[in-house]
């Protein structure tokens, strides 16, 4: 009786693996029935339209609302943008991340008051929010250029979930096996090293499934600031415009030396007595040599 239970355990086990290995093979026609029509479709044109700091979408911005019912695409924009306060950006930078429903998830804020200031945030905002929060940023200051990128993962998404759907169903027929297994050890053993391997799989395959909705869901949109007093955009300066310039660097330059030589001289004040030490010293032994 033991040995016809464990030709069944095996012949069970057998099939369960030749199962999940043509399902593997045949992932890629799986794919093409659970996936959305709009799967096997060519991604949304995209359109440019572009415009001054104030109106109009920036180069490389998709002229319709991003996102989708069914396609999966991961928006990315970089904004580079010039102030002459810095102050009050922060602020002005996270009230629009909360107003468009978004968070800042990293930012670095360089420079000290009384110089040029420099900052970059890295923001997450929902899809559907992506061209208002654009055009919000795009108020903040001049624009000096704005570059925006789209990835369509729709592919690979749908493959990720229709792979996690076979592996569950090999899971459960796994589970099935080793609950009316009666044979060896071995054989039981066996079972359980296969239903741990697939487990594994279906754990990686959802946290990559995870990953993609985080991403597709939410676009990032990395945010540069540069403060510069008195800016005026590179496409055509004038002849004063860089005569300001020049002499505006120049005073900075001769500002901050004066600062430094100024640091120099007060370090340099605890050090004025020894030279007058040394000197009375001196004087002190000449006239004891000429007294002798």
């Amino acid at each position: 009786m033991m040995r016809h239970g464990a030709v069944a355990l095996g012949a069970c086990l057998v099939a369960v693996l030749g199962c999940g290995a043509e399902m593997r093979s045949d992932r890629t026609t799986d794919m093409a029935v659970t996936a959305p029509a709009v799967y096997r479709e060519e991604s949304a044109a995209t359109a440019s339209t572009p415009g001054d700091s104030g109106q109009g979408l920036p180069t490389g911005v998709p002229a319709a609302q991003p996102g989708g019912a069914n396609r999966k695409l991961v928006y990315r924009a970089e904004v580079d943008l010039v102030v002459e306060q810095f102050e009050p950006l922060q602020g002005q930078v996270e009230a629009a991340v909360k107003q468009h429903g978004g968070f800042i998830s990293a930012s670095n804020i360089s420079g000290s008051p009384g110089h040029p200031r420099s900052g970059r945030w890295t923001v997450r905002v929902p899809v559907d929010r992506f061209l208002d929060f654009l055009a919000a940023v795009r108020q903040l200051g001049e624009v000096r250029s704005i570059n925006s990128t789209s990835d369509d993962v729709t592919a690979e998404y749908y493959d990720v979930e229709a792979r996690i759907r076979n592996k569950q169903q090999e899971e459960e027929r796994l589970l099935k096996l080793l609950a009316d297994a009666t044979g060896k050890l071995e054989e039981i053993l066996a079972v359980e090293r296969e239903l741990s391997r697939v487990r594994g799989e279906i754990e990686q395959a959802q946290g990559r499934l995870r990953m993609l909705k985080d991403v597709t869901d939410l676009t990032t949109v990395t945010v540069s600031v540069t403060e510069i007093k008195n800016y005026v955009p590179e496409e055509a300066p004038t002849y004063l415009t860089r005569v300001r310039r020049a002499f505006g660097a120049s005073l900075t330059v001769l500002v901050d030396t004066v600062q430094a030589l100024s640091l120099v001289a007060v370090a340099l004040v605890p050090w004025l007595p020894l030279p007058l030490v040394l000197v009375l010293i001196v004087l002190g032994i000449r006239r004891a040599r000429r007294r002798s």
